[in-house]
């Protein structure tokens, strides 16, 4: 063979193996294809993946508000009933009758305000004259003769136009006054209820004297009565 042909083999040779370096893969061979690397290790599937939404928080469902008992009606507080004072009431001498050397006088005590007051205690006792002047005070007598209230005292509520009546006996008028008849009845109250002057009635005197001058006497009341 002659250089010439040689040179020819080897062209076709090379030819051929371009040839089979471009030729495309039988299909037969299998060709193994690796996942792509991803952060996210769930598999996917196909089609467009959906996003999860965000969590909502159960919304509680509202309950039936309980039915608000009705609110009790207060009470009124009840107001105490005050004591008689003595521009509340009214007084008159009903009448006078003379004992033993001593006169004792019937005095009634009117409720002459429009509310109920409650009348209770022993006042201090003054007999006057008709010239306001004091013949017997009480008060001379110590803490028995003064306004005062003891344990045992009844109460006696008056209400308008209400009433009691009590009997008080003087004794022994040894002043040097010379009295200006009528006499009557002079009261101070308990609970500081003030003093009050009952109208004069017939027959009021004062009491002879069975003492010595300017002995104080004494003067005295039994209770109210209704």
């Amino acid at each position: 063979m002659g250089r010439t042909t040689r040179a020819l083999a080897l062209a076709a040779m090379l030819a051929v193996a371009a040839c089979s370096g471009n030729a495309a893969p039988s299909s037969d061979v299998t060709s193994t294809v690796l996942p792509a690397a991803s952060s996210d290790t769930s598999s996917t599937s196909a089609g467009p993946s959906t996003a999860p939404s965000p969590s909502t928080p159960p919304t509680a469902s509202p309950s039936a508000s309980p039915t608000a008992s009705p609110s009790p009606t207060p009470k009124p507080t009840p107001v105490p009933t005050p004591s008689c004072t003595s521009g509340m009431l009214t007084g008159k001498v009903t009448g006078w009758q003379g004992a033993s050397g001593s006169q004792i006088a019937t005095v009634k005590l009117t409720n002459a305000s429009s509310a109920t007051c409650n009348l209770r205690g022993t006042p201090r006792l003054q007999l006057v004259d008709a010239g306001g002047h004091i013949l017997i005070d009480s008060q001379t007598q110590g803490a028995s003769g003064l306004p005062h209230v003891s344990p045992g005292d009844k109460t006696w509520p008056l209400v308008p136009s209400g009433w009691v009546t009590t009997m008080v006996q003087v004794s022994n008028y040894c002043g040097a006054t010379t009295p200006v008849l009528p006499t009557t009845i002079g009261f101070y109250l308990p609970s500081n209820g003030g003093r009050l002057v009952a109208a004069a009635g017939p027959g009021g005197s004062v009491p002879p004297c069975y003492g010595s001058p300017g002995d104080p006497g004494s003067i005295a009341m039994n209770g109210w009565a209704g």
